[in-house]
């Protein structure tokens, strides 16, 4: 079996000192064996080189598990989140006329839907090109002044029928707003997101198929994803 399709990566890059929310744990990329090393080991030409990884669970393109957002010890975790919920068809809408450190709300997201004649469906992910990722990563404004979405927005693309959503900045929440709105509406109905994608802007406007798995950590609380849209060739 092969997909038909082109592929475009929504993926961040891994690195040592990668941005992360602020208080999260940073990322350390770290050489665990060498070749040298190893041949020494085993005292053959065979070489091998291995690496470690030390990393938040939120800290790269990753999703969050409602026990992230929810103190309830029942709530689920990121290898609870059905696997469907990851691949599904979606859609991007352009937000990225919204100001930093604002919040926009259902009114932008049915403009937006208006603008590219497309349409929420029942089982959808959708994707917010903010552009926030294309104007300040790897600034210090890119973990703290990303706009956001208000909780009317969230409860209105969840009515809609999403499963899953994401944003191209570390939080679909404005940061100046600790109410978390967005967050605690993905709380009281349980459905999740994705955070610190990248290259929105190659599928704003349209409808694709995305995949973005999480690892299957034992209770975690999110995990790194490859996020990825495929395009119809046409």
């Amino acid at each position: 079996m092969s997909f038909e399709g082109r592929f475009i990566d929504l993926s961040q890059e891994i690195y040592t000192g990668m941005p992360v929310y602020p208080g999260h744990l940073k990322t350390v990329v770290f050489e665990h064996m060498s070749h040298d090393e190893s041949r020494r080991q085993t005292g053959t030409a065979f070489s091998y080189q291995t690496s470690g990884i030390l990393m938040c669970d939120h800290g790269p393109t990753h999703i969050d598990s409602i026990s992230h957002m929810s103190p309830d010890p029942n709530a689920p975790s990121v290898d609870e989140i059905p696997l469907r919920h990851c691949v599904t068809s979606a859609v991007c809408l352009d937000v990225s006329d919204v100001p930093r450190q604002t919040q926009f709300g259902p009114d932008k997201i049915e403009e937006e839907l208006g603008r590219w004649h497309l349409e929420i469906r029942p089982g959808d992910t959708v994707l917010f090109y903010t552009a926030h990722y294309d104007r300040h990563y790897g600034t210090p404004e890119y973990a703290t002044h990303q706009p956001g979405l208000t909780r009317e927005a969230t409860e209105y693309i969840i009515d809609g029928g999403v499963v899953n959503f994401g944003v191209d900045s570390t939080s679909p929440d404005m940061w100046l707003d600790k109410t978390y709105p967005c967050h605690t509406v993905c709380r009281e109905r349980e459905v999740t997101h994705i955070e610190n994608l990248c290259n929105l802007d190659q599928v704003m406007g349209q409808r694709f198929t995305f995949i973005a798995l999480p690892l299957r950590i034992r209770r975690g609380t999110g995990s790194p994803v490859r996020a990825v849209a495929i395009l119809d060739n046409d």
